[in-house]
């Protein structure tokens, strides 16, 4: 199943990848390879696994991935948040004006409770909180479910409060601005 996987995060950076394109970035001499594995996985062909990828039937295992450069236009998308809260970043990201026009760092997407603006599915646009940073909405805490908080800032002090209970929350050293949401972008 490593080799559908591999096919998969290839199919989601190029929708429109061809069997022999597939062949030679796998390291297969023939394309017939790629039916091959497909068959075993009854699949009706490349068409109906592509299908099944982009329309999210194949769910692809998340893996953590480094860039090791900020690729311009690129913004990549996060599975999650380690224990030590750092993000888990995939092999995804979003491109094109989306990724450049913005100035959030990663992606994630939100699955839980509504919290203050963030709804369940929202896409939200990340970057890391430096001190100085005017930002109104934050996100830190717990891998599993990262909670978004207000921030409230003075020139003293800095105060983070839950959004549905309004009570002052302690954070850890990882947060990150909410620079943007994105509702239903797919």
């Amino acid at each position: 199943m490593d080799v559908l996987n591999r096919m998969a995060y290839l199919i989601l950076e190029d929708p429109f990848i061809t069997a022999a394109e597939l062949s030679h970035k796998l390291g297969y001499s023939e394309e017939k390879t790629i039916y091959y594995w497909l068959a075993k996985a009854h699949y009706q062909g490349l068409q109906a696994f592509k299908r099944a990828v982009v329309g999210g039937r194949f769910r692809v295992p998340a893996q953590a991935a480094q860039e090791s450069t900020a690729h311009y236009g690129r913004l990549p998308v996060v599975d999650g948040f380690a224990q030590d809260g750092k993000p888990i970043i995939t092999k995804e990201s979003l491109s094109g004006s989306l990724a450049a026009n913005v100035l959030g760092r990663m992606a994630w997407r939100y699955h839980g409770p509504m919290q203050g603006p963030v709804q369940s599915g929202d896409l939200l646009l990340l970057s890391p909180l430096q001190d100085n940073d005017p930002a109104k909405w934050v996100l830190v805490g717990s891998p599993k479910l990262p909670t978004v908080l207000l921030r409230v800032a003075t020139d003293s002090d800095t105060c983070y409060i839950h959004p549905d209970t309004y009570e002052p929350v302690s954070v850890g050293p990882e947060k990150y601005r909410i620079v943007q949401i994105l509702r239903n972008l797919f």
